[in-house]
């Protein structure tokens, strides 16, 4: 087996962001259809507030995910923005996609930028026939990985039932909150 199999198209990257976004999405399958909180999504995730917002405009950009308007004092959320069956990896992936995208269009405005400071010139070196070739075999690919990853329904991850039922309480205030959700595949 060669290194390359253990990620989407040998990219270890993409393929990373794709499991962050599933990760993701995952805490809104599990809420749903209650909105999740930024401060909910930081303790479920570990991941840093600037990232997930980030991620979640991405989202929203993508139309998986809306804003819930928040009234004055509560903290800024999202809500799916379709039922959990009809979310599925090719959405995580085409997010994951557009993520990545976006952070390359902002690596190439720095480098044009550097560029036409500095006065050198860029210059494509692709032949029209090659990317023809390789832009063609690019959307077969694509079609094809959509097409496997729309089969994958993430309403399949479910939540735990250790994990949405305590009956524990706290000594001080008499009530414990809600342990974060722990997501399975069922």
């Amino acid at each position: 087996m060669n290194a390359a199999d253990e990620y989407l198209l040998g990219d270890s990257a993409l393929y990373g962001r794709l499991c962050l976004i599933t990760e993701l999405l995952g805490q809104f399958v599990a809420s749903a259809p209650r909105a999740v909180s930024l401060a909910q999504l930081e303790q479920r995730t570990g991941r840093p507030a600037r990232e997930l917002v980030r991620l979640c405009s991405i989202l929203c950009r993508e139309q998986v995910l809306q804003v819930m308007r928040p009234d004055a004092g509560q903290p800024q959320s999202w809500t799916l923005a379709c039922e959990t069956s009809q979310l599925t990896l090719e959405d995580a992936f085409r997010c994951a996609v557009a993520e990545q995208a976006s952070r390359a269009r902002s690596a190439r405005q720095k480098a044009a930028k550097a560029a036409r400071g500095s006065g050198a010139e860029q210059q494509d070196a692709v032949h029209p026939e090659i990317g023809m070739l390789v832009m063609q075999a690019t959307m077969g690919i694509n079609q094809s990985v959509f097409q496997h990853l729309r089969q994958f329904s993430l309403d399949r991850l479910k939540v735990t039932a250790a994990g949405m039922f305590s009956s524990r309480r706290s000594s001080d205030d008499g009530l414990r909150a809600w342990p974060p959700a722990r997501l399975s595949f069922s």
